[in-house]
């Protein structure tokens, strides 16, 4: 037993999981302190996000009620068809198979949201507990607390510190540093970009681009995915009714896209891109559809330029356990993996909730900080670690076989 307490809880990274860990910390009473390497919330990480019930349930647990509603109010309305579905160059069904998780039903039935929507309605309210341009480097760890030192040198103080701070996590690198990450490609997914919905462009659509996130491949092995999203509310419009002091920003209806390039097509660092450097990829995309259905090729043609960016795609190969203490880890810090099934948003927001339920039995006396972070990271480890061997063996499916291939290149090494 411990004297019951709020805790002061330092969370390195300003991502999905570790703002949701966050406001259910805030939520719970304790107080945090969130620590965001990126000087604002602009970086191009990604745009439609799919959810289930394991990520919708864990924002209502950690979310205030008027930011989940504010959330719900911003989500895409559930398909017709809950299943991934995989179609031909001319959009015909090949084949489909139901979404991995329970979805998310109820008054308010939503299937995903916009991510930077999403990540504003999380960091709405946290005022000075949100510390941007500052990223954990490394910490400290004793028996009363952490101190974790950021990159300008300076500290800060804790009972707990949370890696929220992704795939190359800084804190992870400290806590597990056998820890690999395996970098690798999935064929026909890595560039992506945003199509805007025009009535042109919805005319010609055919009404299975509703229904989902989809995969289009041909016989030649281009992939096209497509991702539909019409939020429910414009997103500016829902806060200025449901929660009048956050601020997001208006978000139209678009497909994100990402494409195949013709062989030989050379995508270059991130730091490397100039203006031309979109425009010369979507050239190459539409060359890979050459053919397609007139939507296919139209969404591609359609892909806004100043929205295109590039993902270098890797997965984690954590560790079975490890001892608990007053440091742990969540997200793709924990168990970064391959977008293949739709579940790493899904997961990290899982973790938060989990970890705040864990964090809420020390305030209350239950147990000491380390038997409840083990508490939770066994919790973690049984429920996402299957998820993320999954995400490996899926991936043989979009052409990639990430597993075999890095089984391969290790063994090769």
């Amino acid at each position: 037993m411990t004297d019951p307490r709020p805790l002061h809880v330092l969370i390195a990274g300003g991502g999905l999981a570790g703002l949701a860990t966050a406001q259910g910390l805030l939520k719970s009473g304790h107080t945090v302190e969130v620590f965001e390497r990126d000087a604002d919330l602009n970086r191009k990480q990604g745009y439609y996000l799919h959810f289930n019930a394991i990520g919708g349930e864990a924002l209502r647990r950690c979310l205030p009620d008027d930011l989940f509603a504010l959330y719900q109010e911003t989500s895409r309305r559930s398909y017709d068809r809950p299943e991934s579905i995989v179609l031909d160059d001319q959009l015909n069904e090949l084949s489909s198979r139901p979404h991995m998780g329970p979805p998310n039903d109820g008054p308010v039935p939503h299937t995903g949201v916009h991510r930077r929507t999403l990540r504003q309605v999380l960091s709405a309210r946290l005022g000075d507990a949100m510390r941007v341009g500052a990223p954990v480097v490394s910490y400290v760890e004793d028996a009363d607390g952490v101190t974790a030192t950021l990159a300008d040198g300076s500290t800060a103080r804790g009972d707990v510190l949370v890696g929220a701070d992704g795939i190359r996590s800084a804190v992870r690198r400290q806590l597990l540093p056998d820890v690999p990450v395996i970098p690798t490609g999935i064929r026909g997914i890595g560039v992506f970009g945003r199509t805007p919905i025009t009535p042109e462009l919805d005319e010609l659509m055919p009404h299975i681009l509703d229904q989902g996130v989809l995969m289009a491949v041909d016989r030649k092995g281009s992939r096209l995915l497509i991702a539909n999203f019409r939020p429910r509310r414009p997103a500016d419009e829902a806060a200025a009714e449901v929660a009048p002091d956050v601020v997001l920003d208006p978000v139209p209806a678009y497909i994100m896209v990402s494409c195949s390039l013709t062989e030989g097509t050379v995508v270059p660092p991130v730091g490397e891109w100039t203006a031309q450097t979109p425009l010369d990829l979507r050239e190459s995309m539409l060359a890979a559809v050459e053919g397609w259905h007139p939507a296919a090729r139209a969404i591609v043609a359609g892909l806004d330029p100043e929205s295109m960016f590039a993902i270098p795609f890797g997965f984690l190969e954590p560790a079975e356990t490890w001892e608990p203490s007053r440091v742990t880890i969540v997200g793709d810090a924990a168990h970064g993996m391959l977008p293949t099934l739709g579940m790493g948003a899904n997961l990290a927001l899982n973790d938060a909730a989990l970890l705040v339920d864990q964090l809420d039995r020390v305030a209350r006396g239950e147990v000491d900080v380390p038997a409840a972070v083990g508490a939770y990271e066994q919790q973690m480890r049984e429920t996402s670690y299957p998820i993320l061997r999954m995400t490996l063996d899926h991936d043989k499916n979009f052409g990639g076989g990430a597993l075999a291939e890095a089984s391969g290149d290790r063994q090769a090494g």
